[in-house]
């Protein structure tokens, strides 16, 4: 199996493609030694955010060049984008996670790896749109962190929503619960706004007074679901909170100090997402292989 790492996945090994930009902001790539790939099982390293649009249409420019050469195209990307628009909540809307697929498997694309994709239910092997997808999970490594960080003090580990529950599954030993999160309701309607819209409360009676507590989750975005869950578990007495994720979007502006401010005593995150320098967010490395 031979490996193709883009620059934005310079951390999981050397870079062996160029990805340039002219001018006028258009892509270039250039993938020496193309002749080797023929027959070859090929993996390649990509990320696809931040600039999610320019970052698929680069990798579709690597995927045409070494499909010419190769039939077996693995392609690993630790945070895949467009995956919360997985169904059609409201008449007419464009279901953005089928899109996807579809384009990645009729561009060669045999098997997506991925970290804790938003609609995959848990860890395994699925497909989608005829893409073949297996889910990782950084839980694990996400728990280890928590367990640290506590030393030998006891904690409760809280799944702020079922669509994360699953995380939980890697808390032996401790104390586990999943919160629900309830969502703005239209005034005309009663219909729920809308997958990215606001959270209006979280729900769950949870017994963590006078408890340290670990939230995990796979994505922070903008930052609602996690506040809310914090607000929700001082008001039941929790003592030290810490938040933890998969994916630190962070799509907005001090959404890292704002969850600090609302009584999160730290926060950490893989590097499925690269982070610009901020000492208030720890980085937990995903493994190479």
């Amino acid at each position: 199996m031979k490996k193709l790492i883009t620059p934005y996945c310079a951390d999981f090994g050397r870079s062996n493609v160029v990805i340039k930009h002219f001018p006028d902001a258009e892509s270039y790539v250039q993938i020496p030694k193309t002749e080797t790939f023929k027959n070859e099982k090929i993996t390649i390293y990509h990320r696809l955010y931040p600039e999610p649009d320019k970052r698929i249409f680069e990798l579709l420019l690597v995927l045409s060049r070494v499909k010419k050469e190769s039939k077996h195209i693995e392609l690993f990307v630790p945070y895949l984008p467009y995956a919360r628009q997985d169904r059609e909540n409201k008449k007419g809307e464009a279901v953005s996670a089928d899109v996807l697929c579809g384009i990645l498997k009729s561009f060669g694309v045999k098997k997506l790896i991925t970290y804790d994709c938003h609609f995959l239910p848990k860890p395994g092997n699925f497909e989608r749109n005829g893409l073949q997808i297996e889910n990782r999970s950084a839980g694990k490594q996400l728990f280890s962190y928590a367990k640290k960080y506590f030393d030998k003090e006891k904690f409760v580990v809280i799944s702020p929503d079922e669509g994360s529950s699953y995380f939980i599954e890697n808390a032996q030993g401790c104390e586990c619960h999943s919160l629900t999160k309830v969502r703005h309701e239209s005034k005309a309607t009663g219909e729920k706004t809308g997958i990215h819209a606001d959270i209006h409360k979280i729900e769950g009676e949870v017994d963590v007074e006078n408890k340290n507590v670990c939230i995990l989750d796979d994505i922070i975005s903008t930052g609602g679901t996690i506040i809310r869950a914090i607000e929700h578990l001082k008001s039941r007495g929790a003592k030290k909170i810490i938040v933890g994720a998969t994916h630190g979007v962070f799509a907005g502006e001090k959404i890292a100090e704002k969850i600090l401010k609302a009584s999160c005593e730290k926060i950490f995150v893989t590097n499925a997402i690269i982070q610009s320098e901020n000492s208030d967010i720890e980085i937990i490395k995903l493994p190479k292989n």
